[in-house]
């Protein structure tokens, strides 16, 4: 009874009580355990504080559910313990251990105020030894990738031989390299029980990938490829797929390897679970070809009665590749002739081509008089002003005729034979364009109809220009691409139901991000950055364009637009800008001096 209010105060048992409060300990024991959440919103430091602070809150209500709650954790973080009556983690309750390591640093530490605390070896091990219940230690090791540590002989720094489950060591990351063999893995695999992200840096063995990812495919969530230097021996992907070994796969970040479309679409078909995509292309190339075949046939449309006709599919499906090929052929026929003529001068086109082209062509002409808007025929005109890049990305240029012959969606570089015969150049393009266009209408519909991914990262990585598109670099100010290619690419973003956060990274345009928000207002986080190369002289200023996106897009809770500048000697950035010098990686990673500015940062 309240004697203030003489209203009855419910009280639960004791009994339901605890059994709730059994539950909550449970679901912290659990979040205690995790290395690495998979989540758009939340990252690893601040999980880790929820968590704490949800244990001192229960802890702090009564004498009761301070007993229960201590009884009922068996999770501990750093040795988060003491021997004292009144430490919410009992020393002789703790099951599991979880520990953190910095490969850089190699040392182990915990975190106090923000700030890394090293933790001795010795103390490690000996705190170990009085840990009677211990069953299974979890190491947290991070930034494993690129260390002079890359191995897990962090393992071996500590005894770990007094815990009670034999094998019950897991780890964050692990990292298969270019010195990797199956000695080395085979150790790896009796020692660590589980794995929860793979590292794939310059591994060029088919095996010792997929052994990898066979052994710990179910405890393997997070899997990043950083560098596949060469496309012989090409990525086993399709070999992966096909084992089932990316079902579990909830997070892909990959770059430093030469992708195709068809590649990402057999990553989204592998992994049903996928909630976070990162992969880079050259996104010259990807402008290129996306703009030839918008140019060709509108894509949207040209199946669109398929499903209304499925008695004559096939007849409809010939007929459309005979006008695609058309096509494709009148374009190649038109740069051949312009290129012709070039090499001329003021000579006029020699009538032969002229007069053999002119029954191919003359009615299939494409009418561009129906664009009303100069803006629209402005933008058309810088893309068609792209060069093609001469990079492997999306397109393994020239490699070998029998990429070109293998069926429509085949995700193989396996059975590759050498070009013995070669291609004639114009032949080459065509079979190029209509291998593009396949793999993008395949990588639109498996992207559009994913049920669970929630972030999207596209970045721009090309081995010829590196994180700088070089068609940007030919405008002073941002690039702007035709009205097609950002209604067919931002439609595609757009139709991603789950989808709640993108990031774009060296497109430098803010039209799609414009245009991806005034369709899908799910999409609350924006990342944007720009990738230039600056001789001193760029000022132009983004700030007045991101405010009027944020204006016109109230859902918007997280907008970040960055530009990852390039400054080099105004003589050098005079040669590349005006085509005197070619963009060589090589030759500019020692010139160039990088500096990130965050240009707007915006959070709700």
């Amino acid at each position: 009874m309240n004697n203030n209010n003489n209203k009855i105060i419910p009280i639960l048992p004791v009994y339901l009580q605890k059994q709730i409060i059994k539950i909550l300990c449970e679901f912290i024991n659990e979040k205690n355990r995790v290395i690495e959440p998979i989540t758009i919103d939340l990252d690893y430091r601040s999980h880790e504080s929820i968590i704490k602070k949800l244990t001192m809150k229960l802890s702090l209500v009564c004498k009761l559910w301070f007993k229960t709650v201590s009884e009922n954790l068996y999770v501990s973080v750093d040795f988060n313990f003491s021997d004292s009556e009144y430490s919410i983690n009992k020393r002789e309750n703790m099951q599991i251990l979880k520990l953190h390591f910095n490969h850089p640093s190699n040392y182990y530490y915990k975190m106090i105020r923000g700030v890394e605390t090293p933790i001795e070896n010795q103390e490690i091990s000996d705190t170990i030894k009085t840990m009677n219940q211990l069953e299974s230690l979890i190491f947290r090791n991070i930034n494993i990738n690129g260390s002079e540590s890359h191995e897990l002989n962090f393992l071996d720094l500590i005894d770990c031989n007094s815990i009670s489950r034999p094998g019950g060591l897991e780890v964050l990351e692990v990292e298969i390299h270019s010195d990797t063999d199956q000695l080395k893995l085979d150790h790896l695999k009796s020692t660590v029980s589980k794995v929860f992200s793979l590292i794939i840096n310059n591994c060029q063995s088919k095996e010792i990938i997929i052994d990898t990812l066979k052994h710990w495919n179910q405890s393997i969530h997070q899997f990043y490829v950083v560098s596949h230097s060469s496309s012989i021996p090409p990525f086993p992907w399709k070999s992966l797929s096909l084992s089932g070994y990316l079902s579990n796969i909830q997070y892909y970040e990959i770059y430093g390897i030469d992708l195709r479309l068809s590649t990402l679409s057999t990553l989204l078909k592998s992994s049903r679970n996928l909630k976070h995509f990162s992969f880079s292309i050259c996104l010259d190339k990807f402008i290129y070809f996306l703009n030839k075949i918008l140019n060709i046939d509108d894509i949207n449309n040209i199946d669109s009665n398929n499903n209304n006709n499925n008695n004559h599919n096939k007849i409809k499906k010939n007929k459309r590749y005979d006008m695609v090929e058309k096509l494709i052929m009148k374009q190649i026929n038109q740069v051949r002739r312009n290129k012709k003529s070039n090499n001329q001068g003021n000579k006029d086109e020699d009538d032969s081509d002229s007069d053999s082209d002119s029954d191919e062509s003359d009615d299939m002409d494409i009418d561009d008089s129906d664009e009303s808007d100069d803006d629209d025929n402005n933008n058309n005109d810088d893309c068609n002003k792209i060069i093609k890049c001469t990079c492997h990305s999306l397109i393994f240029s020239k490699t070998n005729i029998n990429y070109y012959n293998n069926s429509e969606f085949n995700d193989s570089m396996e059975d590759e034979k050498p070009n013995q015969e070669g291609i004639e150049e114009d032949e080459d393009e065509a079979k190029e364009i209509r291998v593009f266009r396949n793999e993008w209408l395949h990588f639109r519909s498996i992207i559009e109809n994913h049920n669970s991914l929630e972030s999207l990262h596209i970045g721009q990585e090309c081995k010829e220009n590196g994180e700088v598109m070089e068609f940007s670099q030919r405008k002073q100010r941002s690039i702007k691409l035709s009205n097609a290619f950002v209604k067919e690419f931002g439609s595609m973003i757009s139709s991603i139901a789950p989808l709640r956060k993108l990031s774009i990274l060296g497109l430098n345009s803010d039209q799609l991000i414009r245009y991806i928000s005034s369709i899908n207002k799910k999409i609350t986080k924006y990342f944007h950055v720009e990738s230039i190369m600056d001789d001193g002289s760029y000022a132009h200023d983004d700030t007045p364009t991101i405010q009027s996106i944020l204006v016109d897009n109230p859902q918007i809770t997280d907008l970040k637009h960055t530009k990852f500048v390039f400054t080099v000697q105004k003589q050098l950035f005079n040669d590349l800008y005006n085509g005197n010098e070619p963009f060589n990686t090589n030759v500019l990673n020692d010139l160039l001096s990088f500096k990130e500015n965050v240009i707007f940062l915006y959070k709700k």
